[in-house]
């Protein structure tokens, strides 16, 4: 049995980076919810509404871009359906999307998912 070479690729790094900011991101954006609805209109949270809203916008957006990117990793990589659900589900909780971000990491710069089959 041969020993496969860990993936380090531009996908991978991208996975990375965006799932880290989409995870602090997300604590942004229902810290800014919460406080939106638990502070007087005047607050710096009411003012800048439109700021938040754009904020919003643009974490729906990178969240599209973040499930894409799984979805290619687990078809390039051959991830079980279990692995591949259970990152897109991670990636939606506060906090426990850093987690799911380490564990498909590591996974993928182990080795111990399957390699890229050539010509695919």
């Amino acid at each position: 049995m041969s020993q496969s070479t860990p993936p380090v690729g531009g996908l991978v790094r991208s996975y990375q980076v965006l799932a880290t900011v989409l995870g602090f991101n997300l604590i942004f954006v229902i810290y800014a919810a919460v406080a939106q609805r638990a502070t007087d209109p005047t607050s710096w949270w009411n003012r800048n509404e439109d700021l938040i809203f754009t904020i919003d916008q643009v974490h729906g957006l990178l969240f599209m871009a973040l499930l894409v990117i799984i979805a290619v990793l687990a078809s390039r990589y051959h991830w079980r359906p279990s692995m591949t659900i259970s990152t897109m589900l991670l990636a939606t909780v506060p906090v426990l999307s850093f987690w799911g971000e380490r564990r498909a990491s590591r996974r993928l710069t182990s080795g111990e998912v399957s390699q890229e089959i050539p010509g695919n």
